[in-house]
């Protein structure tokens, strides 16, 4: 886990402290080297229990969350934006019914091509593990099961994949938690 997002300090209870619009920008240093984090690594950051974590994302006071769990899986694969976590971190207080309305509108292109900086038509499998915080063979089951479509009719086991990049922006778009 980042050392950096470790040291932040939890949310604190609310209060009414102004809160940036949702057209913010979505980079930083933190979200470059890990975009998403699964449940342990948020909990270890924001210091709370699982529940109070999916209450957050839940009320929408955690921004981004999705499930990329496989089709027909019983668990969930929850991975959450980084920056959401650092916002909330940073934020004194719960966000408002409107301010949760206005960033639902927050646009999903804008996130995937912060995790996803160049424009290329294809993402390697290997690059969606390390942002999406998952196994290789994750990857690779999420192709088994259809749910991401390969560039690359040939696949060669034990290589990485081609992924159309369309495809994994639909998976994350369809698996958003709102």
């Amino acid at each position: 886990m980042n050392t950096a997002l470790a040291s932040l300090a939890p949310p604190a209870a609310p209060s009414a402290a102004p809160f940036p619009s949702a057209g913010r920008e979505l980079i930083s240093s933190i979200t470059l080297r890990a975009p998403l984090l699964g449940v342990g690594p948020a909990r270890l950051a924001l210091r709370c229990g699982e529940g109070q974590l999916m209450d957050w994302i839940l009320s929408g006071d955690l921004e981004w969350a999705f499930d990329l769990r496989r089709a027909g899986a019983r668990r969930s694969c929850l991975r959450i934006l980084t920056e959401s976590i650092v916002r909330l971190q940073q934020r004194d207080r719960l966000l408002t019914p409107r301010e949760k309305a206005a960033q639902r509108l927050h646009p999903l292109e804008n996130v995937f091509d912060a995790m996803f900086q160049h424009h290329k038509s294809f993402l390697f499998s290997t690059e969606l593990a390390r942002v999406w915080a998952c196994s290789p063979h994750h990857i690779h089951n999420l192709i088994q099961d259809g749910l991401l479509g390969r560039v690359d009719k040939d696949y060669v086991p034990r290589e990485a994949a081609r992924i159309c990049r369309q495809t994994a922006f639909h998976f994350m778009q369809t698996r958003r938690i709102l």
